[in-house]
């Protein structure tokens, strides 16, 4: 998702009401404090020291442009003059001495998105590299990875990249043309432009050979705070077969929570090894946190599970006295 905006130029009224770049800038600038000025030193400190070693196919360029502007995934030209409305959220605040909600972008603002999507793929091309630099990106990897999920989803098939050049290629029709000159190309007229995207939107979607999922999925978006009230309701009793806990969450892993577990189910819980502004002393102290919580709820870890891993892996099995 795009976060930042570029102006076009004349005022937006949709961008007024939600103007991300000046709530961005403010994030940012909050967070860095005096080393404002200094911000990509800092960036280039959180991305060599924390990420980099850790999520080798992200680069720097995208990741400090993130961090600085909020823009992500620029995989192809255009001008981006529209807010992503659907960052917006609202945060109670203290404003001259009285509580107000206050709606803007309070997001990551350190991480990046390309964490979800962008720093693994099971393609091995998508870990060349050529001189010390990555052939491709963190935002063409998250785009192969995105595109392949949506085409196992519609097909059932493997997806298989189209072949396309990468930020290194210059083939022998590119040098051909550079040492020649200038070449002539044939120049469309607009009708026929419109003919071809009238002709585009005009696909019959059979054609396309879609399959229907396998499984009926519903996804519901509920606010922060709702899982202590989904543990008071008799409807959500042992209905879960998995809950996954992100590390921001995971206060929640308590005795009440395995309520909603079904008698033999799992229990997932983010790692905080992408968590930028922790130290390595509470990166050291997060597992063993986690593994009294689970203790407590009487979940057993499962596996090796060490701090290198993304997520820890844990599994219920009720008893008769629970």
């Amino acid at each position: 998702a795009v976060v930042s905006t570029q102006s076009t130029g004349a005022p937006n009224e949709k961008n007024t009401a939600f103007p991300i770049e000046k709530l961005w800038d403010g994030r940012v600038r909050s967070y860095l404090g005096d080393r404002y000025d200094a911000g990509r030193n800092v960036f280039d400190m959180d991305f060599s020291m924390k990420l980099k070693e850790r999520a080798s196919l992200l680069d720097f360029n995208e990741y400090a442009t993130w961090r600085q502007t909020g823009k992500s995934y620029d995989v192809r030209d255009g001008v981006f003059d529209t807010p992503n409305r659907t960052l917006s959220s609202g945060v109670i605040r203290m404003v001259r001495g009285e509580k107000r909600l206050v709606r803007a972008y309070w997001g990551d603002v350190v991480c990046s998105p390309y964490l979800a999507h962008g720093i693994f793929s099971t393609l091995k091309s998508m870990y060349e590299v050529r001189n010390r630099i990555n052939v491709r990106t963190a935002s063409e990897v998250a785009e192969y990875n995105i595109m392949s999920l949506i085409h196992q989803i519609n097909t059932g098939t493997p997806y298989t990249e189209p072949p396309k050049p990468d930020r290194f290629s210059f083939d022998a029709k590119q040098q051909k043309e550079t040492a020649s000159g200038a070449t002539l190309e044939e120049v469309k007229e607009e009708e026929e432009e419109e003919e071809e995207e009238v002709a585009r939107d005009e696909i019959d979607l059979s054609e396309l050979n879609l399959v229907k999922p396998s499984c009926n999925v519903k996804i519901r978006l509920l606010p922060l705070g709702t899982v202590e009230q989904m543990q008071k309701k008799a409807c959500y009793e042992r209905f879960f077969d998995l809950i996954y806990l992100s590390s921001s969450q995971v206060h929640y892993f308590t005795p009440g929570l395995t309520t909603m577990l079904k008698d033999d189910a799992n229990l997932l819980v983010e790692n905080v090894k992408f968590v930028t502004p922790l130290t390595k002393e509470q990166e050291a102290a997060y597992l063993p946190k986690v593994k009294e919580m689970a203790l407590a709820a009487k979940c057993e870890l499962l596996g090796s599970n060490t701090e290198t891993n993304n997520n820890f892996h844990f599994s219920f099995h009720r008893t008769e006295n629970l």
